[in-house]
């Protein structure tokens, strides 16, 4: 049960009460309507609002919600149109510009890949012509708000995976205008998502089966809130209804394969996965960045397409930023910069360790026989090494070394 209070003003038919309804009569408690009843008549509603109630506990799962579905916004011209107070609206619109554009600095700042991206200047202006694009397209605006207010990982997550999206695109050699159009249609994949209700997306119980069903509908909703608010682009709309497509036809929601889904979808559908595996959540931590190349090289020609596969892991490496290694001398590393030429010499945080004393070394544990020391590390192009370090041998699990990647890359 999913138990939500409202205002009794919100009650409606088809709501269902999560506990029961008293009236206080002549100093009595009088039962008006008793838990898990569903409001299916005027008469009971009009009972309940008329009480001296001010509110009331309804069940989102098995009866409606207050929530309102995407496909029922009410378009932004409209609102203004019906408006009393004009200034009220365009201030609503201004803080919500605001609200966007400086979460989607905010969110690339905690992401490794997304914050050293966003550095380079092709990558920062075509961020900068993308959220003007969504400013521009108010109602899609509204949705992106909407959005983080129903599920603030979903909206974190679009965010970091257009930001690598565009930044892998440029290996397709596509101009500007395809890559930014690219890039919005990675931004707003989850849009559909907005369309359920937060108790629903965050349950910590899990979905049930039919409910998983409605969730893989959500590219479909993108789609129609698109084009319900005008926003008529074939690559766009394309893209975002083919980003949970499979290569063996597992996806979904056409269940589409092979030459049947699009390059740029291929290679989104891959961002996605690598960008969800490797995020932390409250729940667990994110995977090494070179595990899930690793995951995802396994699951090409089933999942994924493996020409795509191998020019996403060609452009971030086979060990991306962020990634802890091993080099050939035995120290300890951590990715901080691509080396094009030579994957395994990439600039590296070269990290201080020290061995565990005796009563660890003799215990039976799988783990490190070295611990990092925070202090002293050198930046070391692997490149120009001159046989000091070597080349990258093995990722490790920065997990298990207790090593917080972003610590160090912070610094540089």
């Amino acid at each position: 049960m999913a138990v939500k209070r409202i205002n009794i003003n919100k009650l409606r038919m088809g709501m269902r009460l999560a506990s029961p309804v008293y009236e206080e009569r002549d100093n009595k408690r009088i039962l008006m309507l008793p838990a898990n009843t569903l409001i299916t008549n005027e008469l009971q509603l009009s009972r309940v609002i008329n009480s001296n109630l001010n509110t009331v506990e309804i069940d989102t799962e098995t009866g409606g919600d207050t929530f309102l579905s995407l496909g029922n916004q009410k378009k932004w011209e409209d609102v203004v149109s019906s408006a009393k107070n004009k200034d009220a609206t365009k201030a609503i619109i201004t803080r919500h510009i605001n609200t966007f554009s400086s979460s989607i600095t905010n969110i690339a700042s905690q992401n490794i890949a997304s914050k050293m991206l966003i550095r380079e200047e092709e990558i920062s202006s075509l961020i900068k012509d993308i959220i003007l694009f969504v400013e521009n397209h108010v109602d899609l605006l509204l949705g992106m708000i909407r959005l983080k207010g129903v599920a603030e990982y979903a909206f974190s997550h679009v965010i970091n995976t257009m930001i690598l999206s565009i930044s892998v695109a440029h290996s397709f050699k596509l101009d500007y205008a395809d890559i930014k159009r690219f890039g919005i249609a990675a931004l707003i994949t989850d849009l559909g998502m907005a369309n359920f209700p937060s108790s629903m997306i965050q349950r910590s119980s899990g979905l049930s089966k039919k409910e998983i069903e409605e969730v893989k509908k959500h590219p479909v909703y993108s789609r129609d809130f698109l084009k319900k608010i005008g926003v008529n682009d074939s690559l766009i709309e394309m893209v975002v209804m083919q980003h949970h497509e499979r290569f063996d036809g597992s996806g979904y929601p056409e269940g589409l394969k092979g030459n049947e889904i699009h390059s740029l979808s291929k290679l989104l559908s891959i961002v996605d996965v690598y960008v969800a595996m490797t995020t932390p959540r409250p729940h667990r931590s994110g995977l090494p960045p070179h595990t899930a190349i690793s995951d995802i090289l396994k699951k090409s020609m089933t999942q994924f397409d493996l020409r795509i596969a191998k020019v996403f892991i060609k452009h971030i490496g086979v060990f991306p930023v962020g990634s802890l290694v091993e080099l050939a001398s035995g120290h300890v590393a951590l990715v901080a910069g691509q080396n094009k030429s030579d994957q395994t010499r990439p600039l590296v945080i070269v990290l201080q360790t020290k061995k565990k004393v005796a009563s660890f070394s003799k215990m039976k544990s799988k783990g490190p026989n070295v611990v990092i020391t925070r202090g002293k590390w050198d930046l070391i192009d692997l490149a120009l090494d001159k046989g000091t370090y070597g080349k990258v041998i093995r990722g490790l699990d920065h997990r298990e070394y207790h090593v917080n990647p972003a610590y160090y890359l912070n610094q540089i």
